[in-house]
């Protein structure tokens, strides 16, 4: 008589007490994704905190219905990268290494991703529902917040590249893009959607990133957005045509008032390309991409299977600049990266490198479809196509805002389907 009572009782017990983890991971979960756009150090452990209760989260609730082979296949994917990363750590890590932020940088993004797989895993199994739509209003909020705070250090803080004190203006920009598009989605999953409203937030942010001159992310978020707003409104002819003649309005218009630093930085990248192709001169911004890509390609293509240290890559790039002095431009990023995905994972952990980020990419992708998530989709372009021409799987701020913005994301369709898009 005892045990009959006691289990279900105990059975309760650990239910509540899963579901207070639960909601406790997705609020840190939320908050990490925000802080990270404006403080590496605080960002980082707020995230360790938050594998930590994913993992106890998932331990206390037990078995579930909903943890499926489909489920995980995407957190899979993430523990790959960290698996990835760790072993080459491990392999290739020294004492005193002239290439310490190399190696530091690639021991955050393995403890991101192996702390990532729990906390994507639990939004890939969650029936934690949220009724009201409060939380979608906060998040797509935070596109405006950003403006603001954008616009202030622009005009206030005399910055001609804003960086928002995370490093570097490009990488203020990505964190900007990828929490821009999460905002914006937010407010199509309401239960009466406001595509005016998508289209405010969308300029918002495009006004940010275009302070941070970043040309990737100025060229790459109002082609997400069109592809969204085509999405949302397939079936609907009307709609998705006002729709577009909006979005293409404030586009023009923004562009028209932002004449000055858009022409400045395309003439700078036509100055740099030209550079390149006429003088073999790789010392600029662009030049030096292209060399950074040459570059790691020869040393991949020499051993695809080998994984290197960092210190046997660059040993191999300083020999192909003494044969090649156009592959300058590659020098002083030998300590950083070298500016596309694929490029540098195939650089030093060959072909594993390769096929681990491509896999990642792949689970992404089926999380889209699985999910059925437009704002997964549209995130998960983002992440590719700024992979293509930089590495955001590397460090602190980005790699921690891809997890959080995936789990946000799973959070946000756990909760209920995109509404019914609209018809004639």
């Amino acid at each position: 008589m005892l045990a009959s009572t006691t289990v279900p009782g105990w059975k309760g017990y650990t239910q509540k007490t899963a579901s207070v983890l639960e909601i406790l991971t997705f609020t840190l979960c939320a908050a990490t994704l925000l802080i990270a756009l404006i403080n590496n150090n605080l960002s980082m452990k707020l995230f360790n905190i938050t594998g930590v209760l994913a993992i106890l989260t998932l331990i206390v609730r037990g078995k579930t219905a909903t943890l499926t082979g489909k489920a995980c296949i995407l957190p899979a994917a993430i523990l790959l990268i960290g698996i990835v990363d760790v072993i080459w750590y491990s392999m290739f890590k020294v004492d005193n290494s002239p290439f310490r932020a190399t190696y530091h940088s690639y021991l955050n993004t393995a403890k991101i991703f192996l702390f990532g797989t729990f906390i994507v895993l639990l939004a890939s199994t969650s029936k934690f529902k949220v009724k009201k739509n409060a939380l979608l209003y906060l998040f797509y909020s935070v596109s405006f917040i950003i403006f603001g705070y954008a616009t202030w250090l622009k005009f206030n803080a005399g910055m001609a590249r804003i960086d928002f004190g995370i490093g570097t203006a490009t990488g203020a920009a990505y964190s900007i893009m990828l929490i821009g598009i999460i905002s914006a989605i937010s407010i199509l999953c309401v239960e009466k959607s406001h595509p005016l409203l998508f289209l405010l937030n969308t300029a918002a942010i495009f006004t940010a990133l275009i302070f941070t001159q970043t040309r990737s992310a100025v060229l790459l978020f109002p082609v997400i957005c069109a592809i969204t707003l085509v999405l949302y409104f397939s079936k609907a002819p009307k709609k998705l045509f006002l729709s577009v003649i909006t979005f293409l309005t404030f586009l023009v218009v923004l562009s028209f008032i932002f004449s000055k630093p858009i022409s400045q930085r395309y003439e700078s990248a036509m100055h740099d390309i030209e550079k390149y192709q006429t003088k073999n001169n790789s010392q600029s911004s662009l030049g030096a991409r292209l060399a950074m890509y040459q570059v790691g390609f020869d040393i991949f293509e020499e051993a695809p299977l080998a994984w290197r240290g960092a210190e046997e890559r660059a040993q191999s790039a300083k020999g192909l600049v003494a044969k090649d002095k156009s592959l300058l431009g590659v020098m002083p990023y030998l300590n950083v990266h070298l500016h596309n995905e694929f490029i540098e994972a195939g650089s030093l952990k060959g072909l594993a490198g390769v096929l681990s980020t491509l896999l990642f990419y792949a689970g992404l992708f089926y999380a889209v479809y699985y999910y059925r998530s437009l704002g997964l989709f549209a995130f998960t372009l983002a992440i590719i196509g700024l992979g293509l021409s930089d590495v955001l799987i590397w460090s602190r701020s980005v790699p921690i805002i891809i997890i959080c913005g995936t789990t946000v994301l799973l959070f946000f369709q756990s909760q209920r389907e995109l509404p019914a898009r609209p018809e004639e």
